[in-house]
């Protein structure tokens, strides 16, 4: 076995097999990839040297038993024969190329600003005071969560500007088109440039503009805010620090808009593109649907070439078209697709919220720990209460306390933490029994399966 610095080295020094893997992760757009298909790229790779040292050592190195004993493979999907490996590990890669770089779309930075609405409300909720626990533990997820946030938004700027440039030189070479594969050529990459315009600069510019009106706070106005909390508890230092932040991240805003207007002309371009398509499309159906009429054993007046008056002409419509990609398309300040695709999202949410949905299965991929203040409150619970031997099911008895006790703050992940601890103080024999099917129990449209527990004297 080959230790993790060595391996990353390894990895770095033959990176274009990452490449490869991330490659065919975001053309099938896919956090995860097939076993076979890690294999062959590494087959590949080892094909292609010619010394047998360095043969086995990337064998035992990139082998999967090393990868997962690593942990650069966080996952084996065995059932499915699928492997996935650390989002950090491909991140990293990620930051050796830029066009291989993801942008951030409008979910990305809609996680952004609930966890800063998150961390917000907790600071408001806590006492300020250096040796209070919790508010130094959340003093520094602040910090460590602005780092993350002006890194990301500096990766994502740099990407955009980049894939901006690939893409319009890319276009600005192509000036005669000759070819049906060269006009399909140019069409793909029109829409791909309207594609990032539309998920990813105009997203982007909404979540930097603080003077954008939304029934939610803007991330940059969050930022202020938890500033504030600092300097009105007398942490200048740090309201400073906050703020440093905050301006640091605004900044990114002239540079997006660069970007935005070097792109404008390609979105008029692809507008123009389709209005033509559709028109001429629209044509060729209606003389098509003529075509179909004269097929008859009748033909008096059905001829295809009657003459027709102007009124009558099919392609009349190039010239209703003609007026629509002519005229200068005007931008306003205020983005009104953004408001009605709001309005969307809203209405599909209370629709959603209005369905049953499904019960999540409590498993350890969503396994939330209750934090510090929650923790000692279940202890004090467990501590105070009057459970004593015999009990059937130890299970049901602590979650009949916490749901009466703790109400909305508790989860039904808070439980298995709490039978822990009950088992830690020893107040009796808790015997496990094994049942098939497992027990079950429901809270919050989340289910707990798990063994029974007898309390015995």
């Amino acid at each position: 076995m080959i230790a993790l610095d060595r391996t990353l080295i390894l990895l770095i020094e033959h990176k274009e097999v990452m490449f490869k893997i991330i490659d065919y992760m975001d053309e099938h757009q896919l956090y995860e990839i097939p076993i076979e298909v890690f294999t062959r790229t590494l087959k590949a790779k080892l094909n292609s040297l010619k010394d047998k040292k360095d043969k086995n050592r990337l064998t035992e190195a990139f082998g999967k038993e090393n990868l997962i004993r690593t942990g650069i493979i966080s996952e084996w999907n065995k059932s499915r024969n699928f492997i996935a490996f650390q989002p950090t590990i491909l991140e990293i890669f990620r930051l050796f190329d830029k066009e291989r770089m993801r942008g951030l779309r409008r979910p990305d930075l809609e996680k952004i600003r609930v966890q800063l609405e998150a961390i917000y409300w907790q600071h408001k909720a806590l006492k300020f005071d250096i040796t209070n626990p919790d508010f130094r533990e959340n003093r520094q997820y602040l910090f460590t969560l602005l780092r993350e946030i002006s890194s990301q938004i500096d990766n994502n700027v740099k990407y955009l500007a980049y894939e901006a440039d690939r893409l319009s030189s890319r276009l600005d070479n192509d000036n005669e088109i000759l070819t049906l594969d060269k006009s399909q050529q140019v069409k793909a990459t029109l829409l791909q440039i309207k594609q990032i315009y539309d998920r990813q600069i105009i997203p982007l510019l909404e979540f930097l503009n603080t003077y954008e009106n939304s029934k939610v706070k803007n991330p940059l106005i969050l930022i202020k805010e938890i500033s504030a909390l600092y300097s009105m508890y007398g942490y200048e230092d740090d309201a400073h620090y906050i703020l440093q932040y905050n301006v640091s991240i605004t900044t990114y805003h002239k540079e997006i808009e660069k970007v935005k207007q070097s792109l404008q002309r390609y979105i008029n371009q692809e507008r123009k593109q389709r209005l033509i398509y559709n028109a001429i499309e629209q044509a060729y159906l209606n003389l098509q649907e003529l075509v179909k009429k004269t097929t008859t054993e009748n033909l008096k007046d059905k001829y295809i070439f009657k003459s027709f008056n102007e009124y009558e002409l099919y392609f009349k419509g190039l010239k209703a078209h003609s007026a629509a990609y002519s005229t200068k398309i005007k931008w306003y300040e205020r983005n009104h697709a953004f408001y009605f695709e709001e309005y969307l999202i809203e209405k599909s949410t209370r629709k959603r919220n209005s369905d049953v949905s499904l019960p999540v299965k409590i498993n350890q991929e969503n396994l939330v720990n209750p934090n510090n203040h929650l923790k000692r409150k279940i202890r004090s619970l467990i501590k105070k209460c009057d459970i004593k031997p015999p009990i059937d099911d130890i299970y049901v008895e602590l979650h009949h306390l916490f749901v009466e006790n703790l109400q909305e703050d508790y989860q039904l992940q808070y439980l298995l933490y709490g039978v822990n601890y009950f088992k830690q103080l020893k107040k009796g024999n808790i015997q496990v029994k094994f049942e098939r099917p497992q027990r079950k129990i429901e809270h919050n449209n989340k289910t707990l399966e798990y063994n029974k527990r007898e309390f015995t004297p």
